[in-house]
C-alpha cells in the first residue's frame, strides 16, 4: 500500500515539478540577459557588445524594446542624467545602469534617445529577421562550436543581435572593422 501511495504521490506531483522547471528556465534566461547587459555596459573596447533594453520616450510616451551597443546606453545615460564623464560620473552612470535589472529606462533628452537610435530603430525588422534565418540552427552552432559570426547590414545586424540577446546569447561587433556580428562568450576572461 505504501508503494502505491508513493507512486500516486509521485505521479500527482510530476506536473508541479515540470512547471517549476519551466519557471526556473525563465528565471535563468532573465539572469543571463541581465549578466549579458552588464557585460555590454561595462565593456569599453572597440569590440562593442550588443544589448537589448526597453526605453520609454518621456516626451511622447512611446515605448520600444531596442537593441543597441552597451557603450551607447552609457552615453545616453550620461546625456539624460546630465552627469559628466570624469571617473566619479562614469561610476555613477554605470551603477545606475546596473541597478536596472529589468533593463527598462525612461529618457527625456532627445540627444540621449538619438544616441541609442531610439527614433530610427524598427522593431518590425526583428520579426522579419526571425523568419529569414533559422535561429535554432544558429544556437546549435554556438553551443557546439562556441563561435558564430555573420556579415550583415547595420540594421539587420541589430535585429539579429536582438533575437540572439533575447534567447540568452551575447554578440558584438568590432567598431574598427564593422559589418560582422560575432557571438561573445562573456564567461571567458580573454574576451
Amino acid at each position: 500500500m505504501r508503494a502505491f501511495i508513493s507512486i500516486l504521490t509521485f505521479i500527482l506531483t510530476l506536473p508541479l515539478l515540470s512547471y517549476k522547471h519551466k519557471v526556473d528556465k525563465t528565471k535563468d534566461l532573465e539572469t543571463e540577459r541581465y549578466l549579458d547587459f552588464v557585460a555590454a555596459v561595462q565593456n569599453s573596447s572597440t569590440f562593442s557588445y550588443f544589448t537589448v533594453i526597453t526605453v520609454k520616450d518621456l516626451n511622447t510616451g512611446e515605448t520600444k524594446e531596442i537593441c543597441t551597443k552597451g557603450n551607447f546606453v552609457i552615453g545616453a545615460l550620461h546625456k539624460d542624467l546630465n552627469i559628466g564623464y570624469d571617473a566619479q560620473g562614469q561610476q555613477k552612470v554605470l551603477d545606475f545602469a546596473k541597478s536596472k535589472k529589468d533593463r527598462y529606462f525612461e529618457l527625456k533628452n532627445k540627444e540621449a534617445l538619438d544616441n541609442i537610435s531610439f527614433f530610427d530603430y524598427n522593431p518590425d525588422l526583428v520579426k522579419k529577421i526571425q523568419s529569414k534565418y533559422d535561429f535554432d540552427k544558429v544556437i546549435d552552432i554556438i553551443k557546439n562550436e562556441k563561435a558564430f559570426s555573420i556579415r550583415l547590414s547595420n540594421d539587420e545586424m541589430k535585429a539579429f543581435a536582438h533575437v540572439l540577446f533575447n534567447k540568452g546569447y551575447l554578440t558584438g561587433e568590432n567598431d574598427c572593422f564593422g559589418g560582422t556580428l560575432q557571438y561573445v562568450d562573456r564567461t571567458k576572461s580573454d574576451d
